[in-house]
């Protein structure tokens, strides 16, 4: 039911604050959020990116 109220705000690889916040999806289809600063990271672990 507040599932918005319970949704985290931190970047899963630097646990910064999210200012432009991507979407994507590891190896066990589980989303990870990142920061723009931790783009190039998640890319280089290969990781999808989620089209919504």
């Amino acid at each position: 039911m507040f599932s918005w109220f319970k949704r985290k705000r931190t970047c899963d690889f630097c646990r910064g604050r999210l200012r432009s916040p991507t979407t994507y999806i590891n190896e066990r289809d589980e989303e990870v959020i990142v920061c723009f600063q931790c783009v190039p990271q998640a890319e280089r672990k290969a990781l999808r990116k989620k089209h919504s």
